[in-house]
């Protein structure tokens, strides 16, 4: 093998190493919120702007809702039992949420 071909194939292995699974590095990727054990895991998550977050229910139908609470706002999303809903973090901040229907399940997003 030419060493141009070899410096080329060390390239492309150092590019595979160094790039996150979402194929482009530095790019928003997305995170889920579990809310079960009436708790949100996890409880605080940093994440760059752009990224979307799912909060998904999973509590074997015990009603939450995820109400946000800080000075930075995302749209509460109602009572439910089931399913995900997806919110999207375009501007950075820290974003406090509760369930206002289990007093001390709380969490937060740190958008950077």
């Amino acid at each position: 093998m030419s060493k141009r071909g070899l410096y080329s194939m060390l390239g492309l292995a150092l590019a595979a190493a160094v790039i996150p699974a979402s194929g482009v590095a530095g790019a928003a990727g997305a995170k889920t919120v579990t809310l079960k054990d009436i708790a949100f895991t996890p409880s605080r998550l940093t994440v760059a702007k752009g990224t979307t977050v799912t909060f998904s229910w999973k509590d074997d139908g015990t009603r939450h809702n995820v109400t946000s609470t800080g000075r930075k706002r995302f749209k509460t999303i109602s009572d439910r039992t089931s399913g995900a809903r997806p919110v999207r973090f375009g501007k950075a901040g820290t974003y406090r949420y509760e369930c206002t229907l289990h007093p001390g399940m709380s969490g937060r997003i740190t958008v950077r």
